[in-house]
């Protein structure tokens, strides 16, 4: 509620013992104060001196015009009357039937109060009294961001009331006592007490705004945060909630920042006790840490550490969306032609089946150099990295690799040559119980050649441009057969397609380095026409001449690699469509495909994304196949959208999710420039995961100009 503080402006009257003649400067506490009126009339005996018709005292900071002023040097008092009008200088106005200001002016009662802020909002009184100490109160306050008349008693769409209201200046402070929200007249919420700061300060330690709802898991629930910000230090603040769930327990979060001079952190601690998959009433607790800087010497360094206890209570109850916690310190260092980076990193696997496989990196170096001059490409790589528990593999590594890239363009061809020398020493410490294998030091030395050839053809008109480049790459690869002692951590899920298709060694990693010779081709094609859009498209096969090809998940018995296709079509903003498959060489089986289908008809935007996988390409051995279906269309600043993905494993259809919205996507406001409100439906079925449920729900948020959010989930 910090953001109430825009309720009130602090109203200081210039004070002045004695008026003289009409359009007089007089000087105040060293301030130039210009005072006029049409005409004044002076009591010396009553010492009484009135200003009537368009009196305006002003100064820098504000202006006071009134149809009578009457000032009585006795009793130390002025009253405005009439029209009495303040201008502040943002360009916020307020308006009074009558003020009165004593103890030379530094007292004011107001009666009644009308503000119009610079920012359209609004605020209103029965009455505004201010002592001599600063101190202000309200009586009967109504606060609104809406743009409305009060004046005029009209309606907003919401506003706070509140019987009385105090603003301190002392301590900065604003005082609320039964304060009331109201929406459409309609009371929503009702708080006896509240404090927050005033519009002067930047910041300052306070309960935030609540959050709270119904589901059907939790039951009633609320959420309580409390914002601590000390006033010596303005380098570090935390904010303290608690998480209070009717039925299935309570946890307790601090989040702490801290931002030095070229570092910063942030923290969140999370302690309770909920229901889990383990157990009801379960102690949790869990806790990360990031952390980034920059060294003088150009070094940049990231830290994240997370920890959870339980395994998975962060995710069940929207904490945390991971299901691998990946602890990490990370050094980099950029320069023209270099990269230096320094890793070391432990991973906590939440899923329940693949609990063998929490790697710990201590640590991983790499350098790689690199240039590009007239005559010839060329990179050099060093790498050193330790692993343990990487499925029970305890494996240290060094690393060298430099390559060097030639381009020559002969009547029309580019002639492209590669070559490459690698250097690999194993030492490993550890092996699972399945890998019988007792060679712990093993040393490898590689080497690459490839030369690839490529031209354009081109074919333009007045309608469409074509252009047609097949690609033929030679690619021989030299390594002693390795494949039985040196576990394959980097490649085993490989996978060809156009990305790696012409590299010299198509794994990518250096855990499977083998002995191949390739014949590598492809060919791409781009149209662009007036009436067919543009076509991009792209087939190509790796052609295996000798060598080997093991320990990857999904070997090819035969010699020919999966047929690529690639297909992007951008017929215009209607209709798009693209599609990604790999064939068997031989009965043209589409083992992984991916098509996208999508547009904008008058105003609807659709999409259509179906993927499949063969559960003998993959190393879990499950068939994958799932279709997505979305629907949205704008209607002014009103967007709908509608979603649904599908599980169609097993020639059978299951429902995933399910989501409807309807989203107000304006910069502005849905109702009288000062409320959206957003409805979004969701539905999940049962999942695979252990711990995240079925669950049906839906969500309402209210965005209050000026206030923030309020979310309602049921």
């Amino acid at each position: 509620m910090k953001i109430l503080s825009i309720f009130f402006i602090s109203i200081i009257i210039l004070s002045s013992k004695t008026f003289g003649e009409a359009n007089k400067n007089l000087s105040l506490d060293n301030n130039e104060v210009k005072f006029t009126s049409d005409t004044i009339k002076i009591d010396e005996k009553n010492k009484i001196v009135t200003a009537l018709g368009n009196v305006v005292i002003s100064n820098d900071i504000r202006k006071i015009s009134a149809d009578k002023v009457e000032y009585d040097q006795n009793l130390d008092k002025a009253v405005a009357s009439g029209k009495v009008i303040l201008t502040e200088q943002d360009g916020s106005i307020f308006e009074s039937n009558k003020v009165i200001l004593t103890n030379e002016f530094k007292s004011i009662m107001a009666m009644p109060l009308l503000g119009k802020l610079i920012d359209k909002s609004s605020i209103k009184a029965k009455s505004l009294k201010k002592n001599n100490f600063g101190e202000s109160y309200f009586n009967e306050g109504v606060y609104t961001a809406c743009e409305c008349d009060l004046k005029k008693d009209e309606t907003p769409i919401w506003r706070i009331e509140s019987k009385e209201i105090k603003h301190d200046p002392a301590t900065k402070t604003v005082y609320l006592k039964h304060a009331v929200m109201r929406i459409f007249s309609l009371p929503i919420y009702y708080l006896p007490y509240l404090s927050f700061p005033d519009w002067t300060v930047k910041r300052k330690s306070g309960f935030l705004t609540p959050s709270y709802g119904y589901s059907k898991r939790n039951r009633f629930y609320i959420k309580v945060p409390y914002y601590y910000a000390p006033e010596n230090n303005q380098t570090w603040d935390m904010t303290f909630t608690s998480h209070q769930n009717g039925k299935t327990g309570n946890v307790d979060q601090l989040n702490i920042r801290k931002k030095y001079d070229s570092s910063s952190l942030e923290t969140n601690i999370f302690n309770g006790n909920l229901d889990t998959n383990k157990s009801d009433g379960d102690d949790v607790f869990a806790a990360n840490l990031y952390v980034n800087s920059v060294f003088r010497n150009n070094w940049k360094m990231t830290l994240e550490g997370k920890y959870a206890d339980q395994d998975t209570f962060m995710r069940r109850y929207n904490f945390d969306n991971e299901n691998i916690y990946k602890s990490f310190i990370n050094l980099e260092k950029i320069r023209n032609n270099s990269i230096s980076n320094i890793e070391i990193y432990n991973v906590k696997n939440l899923e329940e089946t693949n609990l063998n496989n929490e790697p710990t990196m201590a640590p991983s170096i790499s350098h790689n150099i690199f240039n590009k001059n007239d005559a010839f490409n060329y990179d050099i790589t060093l790498k050193a990295h330790s692993i343990q528990n990487d499925e029970n593999y305890d494996i240290m590594r060094w690393s060298g690799l430099g390559n060097i890239n030639k381009k020559v363009y002969l009547e029309n061809f580019l002639i492209e040559a590669d070559a490459n020398l690698g250097l690999d020493l194993y030492s490993i410490q550890g092996r699972p119980y399945s890998d019988t294998n007792n060679n712990r030091y093993i040393d490898r030395l590689s080497s690459g050649l490839s030369i690839a050839t490529s031209k354009q053809y081109g074919l333009s008109n007045d309608e469409r441009d074509l252009i047609i480049e097949p690609k033929v790459q030679l690619s021989t690869f030299l390594s002693p057969d390795r494949t039985a002692q040196v576990p394959n951590r980097d490649s085993s899920e490989f996978i060809i397609d156009q990305t790696n298709l012409f590299f010299n060694n198509q794994y990518q990693g250096r855990d499977n380095l083998q002995k191949n010779d390739r014949l590598n081709f492809g060919i791409t094609s781009l149209l662009i026409s007036d009436s067919l859009g543009e076509i991009d498209i792209f087939v190509g096969q790796s052609q295996k001449l000798s060598g080997t090809q093991k320990n990857v998940s999904v070997p090819n018995i035969n010699r020919q690699s999966h047929i690529i296709n690639s297909i992007s079509w951008n017929v215009n903003e209607k209709y798009n469509f693209s599609w990604f498959a790999l064939n068997d060489h031989h009965d043209l089986k589409v083992d992984t495909s991916d098509f996208s289908f999508n547009g904008t008809v008058e105003g609807w935007s659709y999409s259509a994304n179906h993927r499949s996988v063969n559960k003998e390409f993959v190393s879990d051995n499950i068939d994958r196949e799932e279709l997505t279906l979305s629907l949205s269309k704008n209607f002014s600043n009103l967007k709908t959208s509608y979603s649904r993905k599908y599980d169609l494993r097993n020639n059978d259809e299951e429902l995933i999710s399910e989501i409807l919205g309807l989203e107000y996507n304006d910069t502005g406001y849905m109702f009288g420039n000062c409320l959206t409100i957003l409805f979004e439906y969701k539905s999940n079925s049962e999942n695979l995961n252990r711990d995240l449920l079925a669950d049906d729900s839906i969500n309402m948020t209210l965005n209050f100009r000026n206030i923030g959010d309020l979310i309602y989930k049921l």
